[in-house]
């Protein structure tokens, strides 16, 4: 008589192993697209018991963070967003062994943990928001906090490539020769050039020159990064401000960052029998917006110009996430197409395979492919493209038009922003925002 006591564990595993993460939010990006932020920050909060159980909390506080501050609710953005930055610090502080279910069956099963473009780009948007509320101080502790994980990257996906290695050949099945990524991205213009502003505005010369030179160096040292050229406001930032004149600063985010899409590749492993592999990737989404303008209600007119695509850094940092999550995938179907080898050598040993047998085998392959999923979650709401664009000006309050334009100089998309106020100290910085 054939004993096989582990057999339902592992079936039971591979059936645990179909739940899929997809939710439906396309009529709260349909609103976001048309420029409808209340309304699609409604849409997001109606949909908040199934975005929690199908995608988790920190999605949900990340996207909801990210359209209110679209409303000028900027102090519970920051408590959105400050709560999504907590749960993935928490994430990244869990053993293997936390996430030991993620090996087993897939992704899917544990937590979303967040991936680091979010983490990095969750602290510029709250340095945003507390510029809005006038925290000056505050928005720079949120630069800085994004800077330092921007040095951290490298380290971080080294001690995640070592702890998923150690635990693929802790099984028997080698990684040495899965190929994987080293991130090319290390500074945030974008970043600098916030604190180089907000440096001005407060008056700390020391500041301003470094991170004035940090934004430089930013387009020198990551070429693949910003392969176009440095705005030329910033030549513009060294010299003097006239006596009696302000500065103001602008800075304008367009489209919405890359998705994640599952790639699904096959790994032999014996005679009809294949390991089913899936992992995520990013995916770049297009936009039509290929350049901006501001009109001013004094009849001033000038061009925004690139400081960062937010969809390059996301698709660069994550590329080391996703040679790690394809790692964990070789590792996890490998072993159980093996189990399954193991249970088919095991019930054939002696005699043949009976008809009840077999077709046991046949299902626990078909449920090791359905179990296989690739984790495709991320947050929804973060914009593709910054540009930056400066101009010197009497104190006063002024209106701003700014156009978004396609290739061909058609207007696609157009924000008024009134009420803007020019001082001859403190920060002047004022945003605008293209869902398109």
């Amino acid at each position: 008589m054939r004993k096989i006591a582990w057999l339902p564990v592992l079936f039971l595993v591979l059936l645990l192993g179909g739940c899929s993460s997809a939710i439906d939010i396309s009529n709260t990006e349909k609103l976001y697209r048309q420029g409808n932020f209340s309304a699609a920050y409604a849409s997001l909060l109606s949909k908040r018991s199934s975005i929690i159980q199908k995608q988790g909390s920190l999605i949900m506080d990340m996207d909801a963070g990210l359209l209110s501050r679209l409303q000028g609710e900027h102090a519970l953005s920051n408590e959105q967003l400050s709560s999504s930055e907590r749960k993935i610090q928490e994430a990244y502080t869990q053993s293997l062994t936390a996430n030991l279910a993620s090996f087993i069956v897939n992704d899917n099963t544990r937590e979303y943990q967040g991936e680091a473009y979010e983490d990095i780009y969750i602290n510029i948007f709250k340095a945003l928001n507390y510029l809005h509320l006038g925290r000056e101080e505050s928005a720079l502790v949120e630069l800085t906090r994004s800077m330092e994980k921007q040095s951290l990257l490298k380290q971080k996906y080294e001690t995640e490539a070592r702890k998923v290695a150690t635990y693929a050949n802790n099984k028997g099945i080698g990684s040495d020769g899965v190929e994987t990524y080293s991130t090319s991205f290390s500074s945030s213009a974008l970043a600098n050039y916030l604190s180089m502003v907000v440096a001005r505005g407060i008056g700390d010369d020391n500041l301003f020159w470094f991170s004035l030179n940090q934004v430089e160096r930013s387009f020198q040292t990551q070429p693949f990064l910003y392969p176009f050229a440095l705005p030329s406001s910033i030549a513009e930032e060294v010299q003097a401000i006239p006596e009696n004149m302000g500065r103001l600063n602008i800075v304008a985010f367009n489209g919405l960052a890359p998705q994640k899409q599952e790639v699904v590749e096959a790994v032999y492993v014996s005679r009809y029998n294949y390991a089913k592999i899936a992992y995520p990737v990013l995916v770049e989404r297009r936009s039509p917006i290929q350049r901006i303008s501001v009109t001013l209600d004094d009849g001033q007119r000038f061009q925004l110009e690139k400081i960062e695509s937010i969809s390059a850094i996301a698709i660069d940092t994550f590329k080391t996430s996703s040679s790690l999550a394809r790692l964990k995938a070789v590792t996890r179907s490998t072993l159980k197409a093996l189990g399954i080898a193991i249970y088919d050598n095991v019930t054939s040993q002696d005699e043949p395979q009976t008809v009840g047998e077999e077709f046991l085998s046949l299902i626990m392959k078909i449920a090791n492919y359905a179990s296989e999923r690739a984790d495709v979650r991320s947050s929804h709401f973060l914009p593709a493209t910054a540009w930056v664009g400066a101009a010197t000006l009497e104190p006063g309050l002024y209106t701003l038009t700014v156009d978004f334009q396609d290739q061909g100089g058609r207007t696609i998309y157009t924000q008024t922003i009134p009420k803007v106020e020019v001082d001859i100290t403190g920060t002047n910085l004022v945003e605008a925002i293209c869902p398109l």
